[in-house]
């Protein structure tokens, strides 16, 4: 078992696009993710897994909340603006964001955003699993189509009519 081994066969579990954002005193931050998932309905908690390597890492370590922003499928530009690594200063102009009530930024028109204080976090590997106690959930829209990830793109599903 090599990790491109692995990473090919992680390719095809298609996952939902979140964007985890923080601010701190050096401005604010966000990372693309998919490892983002529920931990508890009480206390109602979700984690999200983070590279130790990426630009976000050491903020969230040390940030006192951060935000879960469950994106959808119109937001597409949105989630490649971030999952590229270049212009990291010119992420935050693209998009509607609004403080939450933790300070953390919230993306408008998300299908959801969860204002989460930390509550602990585990090293594993490569990898820091911050687990967040959420605080608020804020419904931005009616139900939207999600954005996916899939072998190694962004996707949506397919529209369907309503049961």
């Amino acid at each position: 078992m090599t990790p491109n081994d692995f990473k090919s066969g992680m390719r095809r579990l298609a996952a939902g696009v979140s964007l985890v954002t923080v601010a701190t005193a050096e401005g604010r931050h966000g990372l693309i993710a998919t490892a983002v998932t529920s931990l508890s309905a009480e206390p109602p908690s979700l984690l999200i897994c983070v590279n130790a390597s990426a630009s976000i890492h050491e903020h969230l370590r040390g940030a006192p909340a951060f935000c879960i922003n469950v994106l959808s499928r119109s937001q597409q530009a949105v989630a490649e603006r971030f999952a590229q690594p270049r212009d990291r200063h010119t992420r935050f102009e693209l998009g509607d964001w609004t403080e939450l009530e933790t300070g953390s930024p919230a993306l408008r028109g998300a299908q959801v955003s969860f204002d989460c204080r930390p509550a602990q976090t585990v090293s594993f590997g490569t990898h820091t699993i911050f687990i967040g106690e959420v605080v608020a959930v804020t419904d931005w829209s009616s139900p939207a189509d999600p954005l996916l990830y899939h072998e190694g793109r962004f996707q949506a599903l397919p529209r369907s009519e309503p049961a």
